[in-house]
Formats: structure tokens, sequence, C-alpha cells
């Protein structure tokens, strides 16, 4: 008995870790990011005097301007919001309560008003009941295949540790209030199912990409079944050319600038999404690394190094990160990620035990 119990307690703290890290990884990337987003990558060389590697204070002129060293953005402060309102409710995950979660979010105007990207405010003011000025247009659907939901999906595949069709019904529910197209459904599978993956003991790198792969190709499939159709690239096609690339031949910086240039890091989900797996497999899934990767590839930086970060800290654990890392982002974001963490891991045994995993 006392054997069972020890091994009980090990496989634990053993989710205990990958889900802090999960949570960190995606934290730092996007308080890392957040200083050198939509700049390229030889603009941040030359404003900071060398690659971002550590939290900076965002320059006068970025988006980011007047935050603080480690203060986070919209992408991993929403899914902060959206984990902690799924742990409110006991671990339900529907489209009502990601809906709350993100209404509670866009009250937080440090968060919301200076970052939030513009499918998010365009469905947070049909949440309110507030019409767009330009209702009566056709609504153009490629502009919202944003990574929005990308950003944000990573909690979806710490709750669901190894279940992937869980996560993908999960991903939908979470994404669908905000991006309901194929190609934003896609992505934040993708992401889902790689961090639910990366939660098992014996996660690798290439059981983690192929588990993205799954994700993405069924959010493709099921956002045409219950989404829209917005046109734009595969997210699946997009994810084979960054992983291969991430796979080839050079150093991981020189992977980086090959993944910016044919890839793309921006805003569009087909791009973001792709670049965060490439990045991850250039960088062998070690998670400093590859948020470096992302903070340093230019554009959207935040977004690309809060989803790679979420993964590569989901497989490493919180030990892949500086002790003082998660204190600074405590205090500088009033937010708690060892609690969040613990009631994360509290859904995600009881989930486990229910279907047989525990």
């Amino acid at each position: 008995m006392t054997t069972i119990i020890r091994r009980q307690n090990e496989v634990e703290i053993d989710l205990y870790d990958k889900i802090l890290g999960g949570l960190l990884g995606g934290a730092v990337g996007d308080a890392m990011g957040a200083a050198t987003e939509a700049r390229t990558t030889q603009q941040i060389i030359k404003i900071f005097g060398r690659k971002v590697t550590d939290f900076e204070k965002p320059p006068a002129d970025a988006i980011g301007a007047g935050s603080e060293r480690g203060q986070l953005t919209d992408d991993f402060s929403c899914a902060y919001f959206i984990a902690s309102h799924i742990i409110r409710h006991n671990g339900l995950i529907n489209q009502q309560i990601v809906k709350e979660a993100i209404l509670d979010w866009s009250e937080h105007k440090v968060f919301f008003e200076r970052f939030a990207g513009p499918t998010t405010r365009l469905a947070i003011k049909r949440f309110r009941g507030e019409a767009p000025a330009d209702s009566n247009k056709m609504e153009l659907l490629p502009l919202q295949a944003t990574n929005g939901a990308g950003m944000r999906i990573s909690p979806i595949g710490l709750l669901n540790p190894g279940n992937l069709d869980q996560a993908i019904a999960d991903a939908v529910s979470a994404t669908l209030p905000t991006h309901n197209n194929q190609l934003a459904i896609s992505g934040a599978c993708a992401v889902a199912c790689a961090v639910s993956r990366a939660m098992l003991p014996d996660a690798d790198v290439y059981q983690i990409v192929q588990a993205g792969f799954y994700g993405a190709q069924e959010g493709e499939r099921i956002g045409r079944e219950v989404g829209r159709i917005a046109a734009g690239p595969s997210v699946v096609r997009r994810m084979e050319m960054a992983i291969s690339i991430g796979l080839g031949q050079g150093t991981p910086e020189e992977k980086m600038f090959e993944i910016a240039d044919r890839i793309g890091s921006g805003l569009h989900v087909s791009e973001a999404v792709p670049a965060a797996f490439g990045l991850f497999v250039a960088n062998g899934g070690e998670a400093m690394a590859s948020i470096i990767s992302g903070v340093n590839i230019g554009y959207d930086t935040d977004t690309v190094a809060t989803m790679a970060g979420a993964m590569a800290g989901t497989l490493q654990g919180a030990g892949a990160f500086p002790n003082h890392y998660l204190t600074l982002l405590d205090q500088v974001n009033g937010i708690d990620l060892t609690n969040l963490a613990l009631g994360i891991k509290k859904i995600a045994i009881r989930r486990q035990s229910a279907n047989g995993r525990a």
C-alpha cells in the first residue's frame, strides 16, 4: 500500500510540474515577446543591441509601450482567465463559460484595451449586444482567421493529459465563441493536442508534433461542420512546411530566419501556429530556446513565443525556467500561477481517472 501511495504521489508531482511548466512557458513567451512584437529580427537586434533572451521593458514606440518587464499582453492573460473560470466551474468547459471568461478578461484594461486583437474585439461587442459599426457590410471571414484562439488554448491541453479527442472537443468549444471558422479552429486544436500529449511521462518532440498534426486535421474537419469557411492557407499544410524546416539542416537561428521568410509569423493562424511548431522542433523541444526563437523571429512574437513556450514548457516542466520567473510574473501581473496549476491538476487527475488513464 505504501508503494502504491508513493507512486501515485510521484505521478501527481510530475503532473503538477508539467502543468506549471506549461503555464510558465506560455506566460514567459508572452511577456518576453511583448518587447519585440511587430518588428523584424534585424530591428530587434538594432534596438536592443542583441537578440532578446530575457524580460525587457518594451521600447517607447512598441505596442507594449508603458509595460514593465515581465508584464503580460492579451495572449497568456486571456488563457489565464479562461483557465480560472473553468476551475471555478469545477472543470466544466462550454461556450458560455468561455464567453463569461473573455468578458471578465475584457474588463481588465491593462490586458484588453491595449492588446486585444480585432477578431476578439468584434466577438466581445457581440457578447455585449453591441452591433459593429459595419454590421451592414459583408463580413470578411479571412480577417477573422487569426491566431487569437491558438494563443489562449494551452490550458485546454493541460486539462486533458493524453486525451486528444477530448482536447479537440474542448478546444472547439473554447474557440467557437470568438473564432468560428475552420482555420482558427484547426490552429487551436493543433496547439491543444500538442500540449495534451506533452503532459504524458513518455512524451517527446515527435509524439507532440504528431499530436499537433492530428489536432490540426481534426480541427479543420470539425470546423467545416460547425463553423464557417474562411479563405486562407491550410494550417496543416503550413505546419508540414514549418516542421520540415525545423527538422532540416542548419542552426536553430538559421531555421528561425527561414521560417520567418517562408511561413511567416504574423497574425493569421496559418502563420503563427505553424511557426510555433517549427521553432519547437528546430530547438529540440527545449523550452527557453523555443521561446527565445519565438521572441526574436519578428512580427507577432508574443503569440508565437506563447504557443511554442506552452508546448515546450509542458514537455520539460517548471524546472526548465529560472526560479525567479514565477515570482516576477505573479508580482508584475497580479496573478497566481501556482494556485492555477493546482486547480488544473485537480481537474486533470479527475479527468484521467474517468478515462481510465490514472
